[in-house]
């Protein structure tokens, strides 16, 4: 089923998202990319931020694939049922899973692929999708307020996987018309662990986002996180992209507490 969508929530304000909604659909094109928010700012220790300047990120990235004998999955596991009150945990193809609040305001699904795309070509893809307040848009029934999802690379490490990944943020939230930029403020590296497994975190703030439609936020948190893979790709990659000053927006403690649920899916 293939849902054709406008910019942002689904079809993101600056990048367009992909020109179609591909729903059961999981041959995902291992290539992408990770990001982080929520920090005090307050912290003395927290890395320094820096804003994005020129040159862009690569618009190509190569398609490595897996090394031999490494495990892949064509589709993810069956996701299964949330008791009522508990969080709906989305497995994938990476061999992980997080989770997402299981209220009416979610739509979870690990079979939804979304992405960005300008005119110099695909910006990133990411499958596993959930979204959050979808339709929230009177203009555009596929926008929404925030989403989650899963890509993958080979043939990097943990922290060039995230580092390109984030600085996707500023063409995700351009004006490909105008060639109008967004201010991207860029914060981390910021190292953790996933179900025992080094992870590493970046964060991209932006605001003074070009209005492509009415459905375009004024700011955002474009947020990933790059950890081991166990099938499918090397480096997994989490990303949690919201709108953020806004009253129907996903409070920061919500989108952490998903970041935090990444964990290695029981068989």
């Amino acid at each position: 089923m293939i849902e054709t969508l406008r910019k942002f929530g689904l079809l993101g304000p600056a990048g367009r998202l992909l020109a179609a909604l591909v729903v059961v659909v999981v041959g995902l094109l291992a290539v992408v990319w990770v990001g982080n928010p929520f920090l005090n700012r307050a912290d003395p220790d927290r890395p320094a931020a820096w804003t994005m300047e020129p040159p862009p990120p690569p618009r190509t990235t190569s398609v490595v694939p897996p090394p031999p004998g490494f495990p892949t999955m064509e589709f993810p596991p069956p996701m299964p049922s949330a008791e009522p009150g508990r969080p709906q945990l989305v497995p994938t193809r990476f061999g992980l899973s997080y989770a997402v609040p299981s209220g009416k305001d979610w739509k979870a699904s690990n079979q939804l692929v979304f992405g960005w795309s300008d005119r110099g070509g695909q910006i990133a893809t990411f499958g596993a999708g959930s979204q959050f307040r979808r339709g929230y848009c009177g203009d555009d029934d596929g926008a929404d307020r925030a989403m989650v999802g899963m890509s993958g690379r080979n043939g990097v490490d943990l922290d060039t996987a995230a580092r390109e990944a984030v600085t996707n943020a500023e063409l995700v939230f351009a004006d490909d018309e105008t060639g109008r930029k967004p201010r991207v403020e860029i914060t981390g590296p910021f190292d953790s662990t996933v179900s025992g497994q080094p992870a590493r975190r970046y964060t991209a703030t932006v605001s003074e986002i070009p209005e492509t439609d009415s459905c375009s936020p004024d700011q955002a948190v474009y947020e990933i996180i790059a950890t081991t893979g166990y099938a499918s790709a090397e480096v997994a990659l989490l990303l949690v992209t919201r709108d953020v000053g806004t009253d129907d927006a996903l409070p920061a403690a919500e989108a952490e507490t998903i970041l935090q649920s990444l964990q290695k899916t029981d068989k």
